[in-house]
């Protein structure tokens, strides 16, 4: 059975404030192939003549989805999904639905609230609480954050909404402990692993620096650890909420979600990212192998349940 690794090229100029490395794939490609023999790997912009040629080329092949932004962009990354459910073609990953929905940060937060999940209080700008924290609606990678983001009185907000120049979601701010829970199984997170974003030196969120500028203070200032001490009762509600969150909007294969304690260190639902960095040693990758999977065997389960 060909597998087909595909996965999109990043675009020339990503844009003001973006870096170039945050589209880069063909690493994270190369991780999969390294345990497929059967794989090839294609980087594509994205037009859909493109990817249509790909599936005519291998008809009978699964397709591993490593897509993420087609022309450079992220707001259509469900595209991809959506166009091999249309083909009827096998591919690992959330499908569109699930992409489309978590895409959008306010609606995916209504959706978890809705069915109990618990999620952050939405701010009414009218009345606001602080601190309180404004993030772009439809964005992901921690685009847009920095220090500044974080509110604590109406002209820091007014500043920061102002500032956003797109459709910004307003909550409050989660004070405590920040955890990346790694879910993973075909229908059901019937795998776990989490690891801790430990602040540092008065860091208090993961900014897009802390991301992506790997020579940054915000970098240095925000080490993922998986050996952090977390008591058993913690950890059976960390889980508890980020497998509701799995359930909530539909995954399937593997994801990754944000949580946060808040003042009464209870779970917090912050983010669901439904196509997770799998580049070698970080992101999804780092937490299989955490909680003893090989990446190999990892890899070739996605693959099975395509």
């Amino acid at each position: 059975m060909t597998v087909l690794v595909l996965h999109t090229l990043p675009p020339e100029a990503p844009g003001p404030d973006r870096l170039v490395d945050e589209f880069e794939l063909s690493g994270a490609a190369q991780n999969i192939a390294s345990v497929l023999p059967e794989a090839v790997v294609h980087g594509v912009r994205g037009e859909v003549r493109e990817i249509l040629t790909l599936i005519d080329q291998h008809p009978q092949a699964v397709v591993f989805n490593a897509c993420e932004a087609p022309l450079g962009r992220p707001d259509l990354e469900a595209h991809v999904a959506a166009l091999l459910e249309w083909l009827g073609v096998r591919f690992t990953g959330c499908r569109s639905e699930t992409l489309a929905l978590c895409r959008r940060k306010d609606l995916a937060s209504a959706v978890l609230r809705a069915v109990g999940v618990p999620v952050p209080a939405t701010v009414d700008l009218n009345c606001p609480i602080f601190p309180c924290i404004v993030k772009p609606a439809g964005e992901d990678g921690s685009a847009c954050l920095d220090h500044r983001s974080v509110c604590e009185n109406a002209e820091a907000l007014h500043a920061a909404v102002t500032r956003m120049r797109q459709a910004a979601v307003v909550q409050e701010f989660v004070p405590g402990r920040e955890f990346a829970v790694s879910l993973w199984g075909n229908y059901q997170p019937d795998f776990v692993s989490i690891g801790e974003t430990v602040f540092e030196k008065g860091l208090r969120l993961i900014t897009y620096a802390a991301k992506w500028h790997l020579e940054s203070a915000d970098f240095a200032n925000s080490p993922m650890r998986y050996n952090s001490e977390i008591a058993p009762e913690l950890r059976t509600a960390i889980t508890a909420a980020a497998q509701g969150a799995w359930r909530a909007v539909g995954a399937r294969h593997a994801i990754r979600v944000d949580v946060r304690l808040d003042t009464a260190g209870h779970p917090r639902v912050l983010d669901v990212n439904p196509n997770p960095e799998i580049s070698p040693g970080v992101g999804i990758c780092r937490a299989v192998q955490e909680a003893g999977w090989q990446w190999p065997d990892f890899v070739r389960e996605l693959v099975k349940w395509a």
